[in-house]
């Protein structure tokens, strides 16, 4: 009878350590993505903004529209919050950026082809794309995609492939969304901008084919995972009325890092109606 409870003893011992282990071994990791209408345009916004992203605690965020960062200011604006590592695109212009709790490895910064660039970088095991596309021209969004999912495509395909950022796209999962304000609106821009090749419809109507390139290729929007119906990524309630709404804001997740996302979706809180005329858009996975 001793011998019986000594090896139950042993035996729930045992079996708390491997439960232990297992539970060490996996982690969440939050992730944000935010375009920050050109870095939060002002010193006010951009406290207010170091305050709320402590309380949102995140392990990495991807930022668009970074625009007056170099590598040394990102790295100390990153350190406020808790971030020790940090990278930008470029110097100039309005760049993506990463920072993130843990190293940054593997930094490629792709500038040739790009309308602004993007990011590659890999962090604890999980490769992440940060894009901002072009702004002005649909055939440009689908090659600069064609050379980001290229990019992607030689990565291990059993490892979590993220890519996100301001795709200043529609997916056609939200068509039903957009009516004729929508066109009427883009072909009012196209017509105050007179610069050549600055065309964002395609045959008076909404292009669809360059997001059609993600599922194409195996990723998922991360939006649906969580969330059953439309809601926006911009404009923000402080600029209600400027723009017609629209989600073009996204986190595509190859079929790996899809299977560990736990949580997706869009954070609105008084703080995001006004830091910048995007709503950031965030996932929650489980690593190993």
């Amino acid at each position: 009878m001793r011998i019986m409870k000594n090896s139950f003893v042993i035996f729930f011992f045992l079996f708390a350590i491997l439960y232990s282990y297992e539970a060490l071994s996996q982690y969440k990791m939050k992730i944000v993505s935010y375009n920050t209408l050109y870095a939060f345009q002002d010193s006010m916004n951009r406290e207010q903004y170091q305050k709320w992203i402590k309380e949102i605690n995140p392990d990495i965020i991807a930022y668009e529209e970074m625009k007056g960062f170099t590598q040394d200011k990102l790295e100390k604006f990153a350190s406020r919050y808790g971030h020790p590592y940090a990278v930008v695109s470029m110097e100039h212009g309005n760049p993506v950026a990463l920072s993130s709790k843990y190293p940054i490895v593997n930094v490629q910064k792709v500038v040739d082809n790009m309308w602004v660039a993007y990011l590659y970088a890999n962090i604890k095991g999980t490769h992440l794309f940060v894009v901002h596309l072009s702004a002005f021209e649909y055939k440009k969004r689908t090659e600069e995609l064609r050379l980001i999912l290229a990019h992607a495509a030689t990565l291990p395909q059993t490892d979590p492939i993220l890519i996100m950022g301001d795709f200043n796209a529609f997916s056609r999962k939200d068509a039903d969304q957009y009516d004729q304000r929508i066109i009427d609106e883009i072909k009012e821009r196209q017509e105050r901008k007179t610069s050549a090749g600055r065309l964002n419809l395609k045959d008076n109507s909404i292009d669809y084919s360059a997001m059609d390139l993600l599922p194409a290729a195996g990723y998922t929007d991360t939006y649906w995972l969580n969330n059953k119906h439309f809601q926006k990524t911009m404009p923000t309630e402080k600029y209600e009325g400027t723009r017609v709404e629209r989600r073009i804001d996204f986190i595509w997740a190859n079929d790996v890092a899809a299977k560990r996302i736990k949580k997706s979706g869009i954070i609105y809180d008084n703080d995001t109606d006004e830091m910048s005329d995007h709503y950031p858009v965030y996932i929650e996975l489980d690593l190993k």
